[in-house]
């Protein structure tokens, strides 16, 4: 097959894969696949086997101004890669462009729109709090933009029930799900004893997040049961990652200082990605604490719940849906610092009860591989392109 992927955001540039990274980087170790490339981030920070589609486009560093400013570019593009490398089918994964691509190919090529985040609301929030009226008016035209393109596809893939169900809602009938997953490295051995040795973490209690801290995160109840926590017990949180267009990291940093609990606190920046096992290996307890008032958190399915039960990690997470459906077993949930405190204090006062939920969520992790999600994608794409022979 010959495939088009218009990607979610820089297939090299931004910090870590995304979900279709990790699909199509599979998917091209046996089939022609291209790429158009948004160029959000000068510096490549992923290496890839596809054939990277490049264009002249117009910088800046806002995403509306970037989209609309480069609309004609990108509807050009797309038409023309479709076209010269007669593909068989172009997998759109992107609100503001693929309206533009979707409008492009839907006519002459077989188009799928992946939905892998609650697209309305991550754009909008961007700019606005989502639940103020201007955030509430942005996310309602970037819902009209998203029903208008799933309209125009074959069909929809979405990464949960949770958005399926809203995409039937918006009255899209073709539309499936398929998971994320979980590469097999993070089923390798690794006790995360270097990296634990070289911040500091031997003898403490390290509870720990990985990823972006944007406005779907809710750090605050968390800070609070470290700062209640420090007084009784040596606990350390473990922050891999940062913020990517918003101030809410800085708004986090300032939680921390009033706190008080800089010294119990390790924030190191975003890690390539291959070394993320090791940093998730030198902690105790992993968390997901998401804010449910955010409909992007609200739809979610954290590719990073995988990676914690794929390292038998003790996992403590906000009560977002499709977790609550797919993984209850394994985690613990928690809303408020109370929540936390008693989770981080069951966990020190008996850690077997927690390491037995996290070793069932290892053989749970291990039925979604990247490479058992990407078979799946793979044989819709072929059932797809040899409808249209």
């Amino acid at each position: 097959m010959r495939i088009l992927v218009v990607p979610t955001t820089d297939w090299l540039g931004h910090p870590f894969p995304s979900r279709l990274h990790h699909i199509f980087e599979k998917i091209a170790e046996h089939h022609e696949v291209h790429v158009l490339r948004f160029t959000f981030y000068p510096d490549k920070k992923l290496e890839t086997k596809l054939v990277v589609h490049e264009i002249n486009d117009t910088k800046s560093k806002n995403l509306a101004l970037y989209y609309v400013t480069n609309a004609h570019k990108h509807f050009s593009a797309v038409y023309k890669i479709a076209r010269e490398n007669r593909v068989d089918v172009v997998v759109i994964s992107n609100l503001l462009a693929g309206f533009v691509a979707a409008e492009a190919l839907s006519r002459r090529f077989k188009t799928i729109f992946d939905l892998s985040d609650h697209f309305p609301s991550s754009g909008a929030g961007y700019y606005f709090d989502v639940n103020s009226i201007y955030g509430k008016l942005a996310t309602l035209c970037l819902e009209k933009i998203l029903k208008a393109t799933l309209k125009c596809v074959d069909s929809t893939v979405t990464c949960s029930s949770i958005l399926r169900d809203y995409v039937k809602n918006l009255g899209i009938g073709n539309v499936c799900t398929i998971p994320n997953g979980v590469d097999d490295f993070f089923f390798s051995k690794n006790d995360g004893d270097e990296i634990r040795q070289k911040y500091g973490l031997d003898g403490c209690v390290t509870v720990g997040y990985i990823g972006s801290i944007e406005f779907w995160v809710d750090m605050f109840p968390l800070l609070k049961a470290i700062e209640a926590l420090s007084r009784s017990y040596d606990v350390k949180l473990m922050l891999v990652g940062g913020g990517l267009r918003t101030k809410v990291a800085q708004q986090v940093y300032r939680k921390i200082r009033s706190l008080r609990i800089e010294k119990n606190v390790v924030w190191i920046d975003f890690v390539p990605y291959c070394d993320v096992p090791s940093y998730i290996a030198s902690m105790d307890i992993c968390t997901i604490p998401f804010s449910l008032n955010s409909p992007t958190a609200y739809y979610s399915a954290p590719n990073k719940l995988l990676e914690y039960l794929a390292l038998e990690k003790a996992v403590i997470t906000t009560l977002v849906p499709e977790i609550v459906l797919t993984a209850k077993p394994f985690v613990n949930f928690a809303t408020t610092s109370k929540d936390y405190m008693e989770i981080i204090e069951g966990y020190i006062r008996d850690r077997g009860r927690y390491l037995e939920k996290a070793k069932k969520g290892r053989s749970f992790a291990m039925q979604l591989t990247w490479d058992k999600i990407a078979q799946k994608y793979e044989n819709l794409l072929s059932e797809i392109a040899d409808n249209c022979k």
